[in-house]
């Protein structure tokens, strides 16, 4: 799936409504599509990504950094998949879990030779994201402080493969994944009907909005420092009872 982030550049802070959007016309909201294909990513673009979760670690003391590989068409499969950090003298297998996820492993003589990640599948056939699950949130939902270190890990790898014009563009609004006028869109483990946000006793419906049209993709407050970290994202399925 692609990494899309909307960039709405109004005052208040969402999509702006129908006849605001005729008024600014095409300076209302930019749609980056920051994902390249996992085959032309550097190995030192995914180093940034560790860094920047070394950085902002606080968000999931306690989740390691994995990544997850995802096919981009449903009908195909990532067994048999191979990973390899590939550069002039470098070759460095990375294992890939049966659950499609990855760590990406430190490599000094990687970094120094520029090394490209190497899959052993045509161009496009996959997509890649970063995989940070604190232990023990429940299956139905997703700790925010997750979500948010997801976000810094991503913007940090593809940043570079954004136009400088919309990397500034992001920066000015205050960053990917700190700006009520950037929805970062997360991805839904099974369609919803929607979903809460449960930060002890606070506890808030999304509004329809905030979930796409097929259920399948969904936007959180990450920028919202009202809710903690360790604040739920709880999700109500489609078709549950």
């Amino acid at each position: 799936m692609k990494f899309t982030l909307l960039i709405a550049m109004m005052l208040a802070a969402g999509i702006a409504p129908a006849q605001e959007a005729e008024d600014v016309k095409e300076v209302d909201t930019v749609q980056v599509n920051a994902l390249r294909d996992p085959d032309f990513k550097t190995y030192r673009a995914f180093v940034a990504g560790l860094d920047a979760f070394d950085k902002k670690h606080t968000l999931a003391p306690a989740a390691a950094l994995r990544f997850l590989l995802r096919p981009s068409m449903p009908s195909d499969s990532i067994e048999g998949v191979t990973i390899r950090i590939a550069g002039n003298e470098t070759s460095i297998g990375v294992p890939l879990a049966a659950d499609g996820t990855f760590a990406m492993p430190r490599d000094q003589s990687a970094l120094d030779e520029d090394a490209e990640i190497i899959l052993n599948r045509k161009k496009g056939s996959f997509r890649w994201r970063p995989d940070v699950h604190t232990p023990e949130v429940p299956a139905n939902a997703r700790r925010l402080g997750d979500l948010r270190l997801e976000c810094e890990v991503r913007w940090a790898v593809d940043r570079k493969d954004v136009s400088f014009f919309k990397r500034t563009l992001i920066t000015t609004l205050g960053g990917a994944c700190r700006s009520s006028r950037v929805h970062v869109i997360q991805l839904a483990p099974r369609a919803l009907a929607g979903y809460r946000m449960v930060a002890g006793e606070r506890k808030v419906t999304a509004p329809a909005k905030a979930i796409g049209p097929d259920g399948m993709m969904y936007v959180v407050p990450l920028h919202d420092a009202t809710w903690p970290d360790d604040a739920l994202v709880e999700f109500e399925f489609a078709g549950q009872q």
